[in-house]
């Protein structure tokens, strides 16, 4: 762990700190000894971290409060149970810590469909889940797939009319298809309850699913770049791919791991047989990206590779990202594919010349990676990757 100086802290907040007694009942003595005053440096660990981030929260230390927060990355994904992350995000607005906060919805985002499988799924608070629902870097199997747990979650909390109305305001119902819509009236517990907004959902979702675009775009209620439209992180294999990060020699030459795959080019109806053909590829070094036709130097590898290879529409773009898998348990960090390419992490944040990961991957290197495929309409306020 990192030793972040008391001097830092004592500058933004000058004067010497007094113990009060709730500090000392919560345990936090221990913290403000005087030998870490004295060498002007605190050791901070795992164990102690959250005790010096309450104490920086609330001396106005922001610094401290800072490097706490960072150390909060590797302790979010060491519980299955997901209790962890819940109780720091609790934690964060109690202190009122934004990094912390946004820090808590990133990991559990990110590995939103391991919460849902997990039992702390019930106890999510929800103002939290309307939070990430919100998201569109939620990375989740299908919208109905988000939209059964939403069920699930409703059946054991028991929310409000209007709370559930809330959250279901975040569906996007678009990213259903015409066949999934109609079925929801039937596997779906919350339909009965809140029948007159499904419907209005569901004919907003048939509209986009039914007009071409050049109708839609001509409607000036429809901005198609509001997120209703904009596809989440979909890790099914209908938009997604994964790939083993080994790369081993044989007779002689570095075996680069590819997997070809196809998409829908869109996620409207009227794409749904028209198919995109992709290249994933896992390029260990600056020959490997020469032989597969990828421009690339020395410190971008190893990167990963994604190519298109048939024709697409061009009234629809692409914002693919890719997922960082450590061991199958977690989903540690997620980056851009920009001119093909997407950086892959350092999975400790050891490496200087390479951005660390997010959330640290013990094993010290990612076994998978899985690429997402996020096709959206092009819009005068679109961005495309």
């Amino acid at each position: 762990m990192g030793s972040p100086s008391a001097g830092e802290a004592d500058r933004e907040q000058p004067g010497v700190m007094t113990v009060t007694a709730e500090a000392e009942h919560r345990g936090c003595w221990c913290c403000l000894r005087r030998r870490y005053f004295y060498s002007r440096r605190l050791d901070v660990s795992l164990t102690s971290v959250k005790c010096f981030h309450k104490l920086a929260s609330a001396y106005g230390a922001w610094r401290l409060q800072s490097f706490c927060a960072s150390l909060f990355a590797i302790l979010l994904p060491e519980d299955a149970s997901f209790q962890t992350p819940l109780d720091l995000y609790a934690y964060a607005l109690a202190t009122r810590d934004p990094m912390l906060e946004e820090l808590c919805v990133r990991f559990l985002a990110w590995n939103f469909e391991a919460l849902t499988q997990a039992e702390a799924w019930p106890s999510v608070p929800t103002a939290l889940l309307r939070v990430l629902l919100s998201r569109s870097d939620l990375a989740v199997r299908s919208e109905l797939a988000l939209l059964m747990a939403v069920d699930a979650w409703s059946r054991e909390k028991q929310p409000s009319h209007g709370e559930v109305e809330g959250l279901l305001d975040e569906i996007r119902f678009p990213m259903m298809l015409p066949e999934t819509l109609f079925e929801l009236q039937f596997n779906l517990s919350l339909y009965r309850g809140h029948e007159a907004l499904f419907q209005k959902k569901t004919l907003q979702a048939l509209e986009f699913h039914t007009v071409p675009f050049r109708l839609l775009a001509q409607y000036r209620g429809l901005n198609l770049s509001d997120d209703a439209y904009q596809p989440r992180l979909y890790t099914s294999p209908t938009w997604s791919a994964n790939i083993s990060g080994d790369s081993q020699a044989s007779s002689g030459y570095p075996y680069v791991p590819n997997w070809s795959f196809q998409t829908p080019q869109h996620p409207s109806f009227l794409f749904q047989n028209k198919l995109v053909s992709w290249s994933l590829l896992y390029l260990p070094t600056v020959q490997s990206c020469w032989n597969y036709q990828f421009s690339c130097t020395a410190d971008e590898v190893p990167l990963l590779g994604l190519s298109k290879s048939t024709y697409s529409d061009p009234t629809i773009g692409y914002q693919s990202q890719a997922l960082m898998l450590c061991e199958g348990r977690f989903v540690a960090d997620v980056t851009d594919f920009l001119g093909q390419k997407a950086p892959i992490p350092d999975a400790l944040g050891t490496n200087s010349s390479r951005s660390a990961s997010l959330f640290p991957c013990p094993e010290g290197s990612f076994t998978s990676f899985q690429a997402v495929i996020r096709p959206f309409y092009l819009t005068n306020s679109s961005d495309v990757n």
